[in-house]
């Protein structure tokens, strides 16, 4: 009797303990993004949702990572506010999650930096690792660099290097104005022009340099336009973008400036929705890692760019997302574990397939480095940008490649690792 109630006891400890594998084999690996949902920036945070949501669902059909765990896309509103973030990733501490996205706002993404630093450091064995799609203020990568923050876009200087690199390349640019955002970003990508155009287009002469106040805050361009048009600016570099982009490039054609706007954010389908064919009346090219026209992309980004019009009825624009969950779940295989800790270091010095070429998650700073693409806006193209169902007859035309040799510069990050 004694025999029979011991092996009993044994079977229900294994039924027990096989029930409890499985349930952690099922249970999903849940990941806070955490973007504006709501207000005047929400459809840039909602297309960041419906990026990642397709970009998790396409490793899922896959099998998921850890042989039939899924991805789960947890969107936190913060609405553009920084004690909304706040407030989102303490959200994330109570769920219990260990990576959170962000990247809509250079100053929400110091706030998580900063957070992140204090949590990790004050709760071993609760780490949240900080996955950054488009917050590009170099300093996160160089003076500020973090441990638990890893960057899938390249930074401003990158950005701007590519920008400038083809800006050396157009005999049409002779006189150049910058506007920016009056942030840490518009900071950035301000200092950075100022930098780069002295050292890759000598020949360009630098005629205006202005900030504004930003998100959404001016309605109206004219006063700016007026000193652009005073100044004889041919060209115009801006790392503007959401309203603060829109608003810019409809006051340039209502105003006739005729100059031409190289961007960096001039292509978010979004962006495209707010100005359409006025973004082609300015001439309108932007840097990214692709295009919906670039020759030679893989075969499987092709059907994943195709898969995405399908569910979204929206062109596939920021490839970038793509691998940042393409690379997370690789390390998290890698690992053998979804633990933050190894998984951050699996994704150190990782390499994956990019649109133009591998890409890198350099170990010394966690900078992405990439090749990148300058294209303009154009109805003289087969694929046209397409948004919430709505064809917009124009798409981009490549102008040149910038190589990631010719995108990759050096880092002055010191990095604290955990012990």
């Amino acid at each position: 009797m004694g025999k029979l109630k011991l092996a009993v006891g044994v079977a229900g400890a294994l039924v027990a303990c096989v029930a409890s594998l499985s349930a952690l084999a099922a249970e999903n690996i849940r990941i806070g993004l955490i973007e504006p949902l709501s207000g005047p920036i929400a459809a840039v945070g909602s297309e960041a949702l419906d990026n990642f949501n397709h970009a998790a669902d396409r490793v899922n059909k896959r099998g998921g990572v850890l042989g039939g765990r899924k991805l789960e896309i947890i969107g936190l509103d913060n609405a553009m506010k920084a004690e909304k973030t706040t407030e989102q990733l303490k959200k994330a501490v109570d769920m219990g999650l260990s990576y959170v996205i962000q990247g809509v706002g250079s100053n929400h993404a110091l706030n998580i930096i900063k957070f992140l630093d204090k949590h990790n450091k004050r709760h071993p064995g609760k780490e949240i690792v900080f996955l950054n799609h488009s917050a590009v203020t170099t300093a996160f990568t160089n003076e500020l660099c973090s441990f638990w923050h890893f960057r899938f876009d390249a930074n401003v200087d990158m950005k701007v290097a590519a920008l400038v690199t083809q800006i050396s390349r157009d005999p049409s640019v002779e006189k150049l104005y910058l506007l920016n955002q009056n942030y840490a970003y518009g900071k950035s990508f301000q200092a950075a022009a100022n930098k780069l155009l002295k050292q890759r287009a000598s020949n360009v002469e630098l005629v205006g340099d202005e900030l504004i106040v930003p998100f959404g805050k001016v309605l109206d361009f004219t006063p700016y336009i007026a000193k652009i048009k005073a100044s004889g600016a041919d060209t115009v570099l801006t790392g503007n973008w959401g309203p603060d982009l829109h608003r810019f490039v409809k006051g340039a054609v209502d105003s006739g400036l005729g100059a031409t706007f190289y961007t960096v954010y001039g292509g978010i389908p979004s962006s495209i929705s707010g100005y359409g064919d006025a973004g082609k009346k300015v001439n309108l090219k932007q840097v990214t890692e692709m295009h919906e026209n670039q020759n030679g992309l893989p075969e499987d980004l092709r059907d994943y760019m195709k898969s995405y019009i399908e569910a979204y009825e929206s062109t596939w624009y920021p490839d970038r997302y793509r691998w940042l969950i393409g690379m997370l779940a690789a390390a998290i295989d890698a690992a053998g574990t979804a633990d933050p800790i190894p998984v951050a270091g699996k994704l150190e010095g990782m390499t994956f397939p990019g649109p133009l070429g591998e890409v890198q998650m350099r170990a010394d700073d966690h900078q992405t480095q990439m090749p990148l693409v300058v294209s303009t806006l154009t109805s003289d193209v087969p694929k046209h940008l397409i948004y919430k169902g709505k064809d917009f007859g124009i798409g981009f035309k490549t102008d040149g490649v910038v190589t990631r040799a010719d995108t990759t510069l050096p880092t002055s990050c010191q990095m604290d690792r955990p012990s």
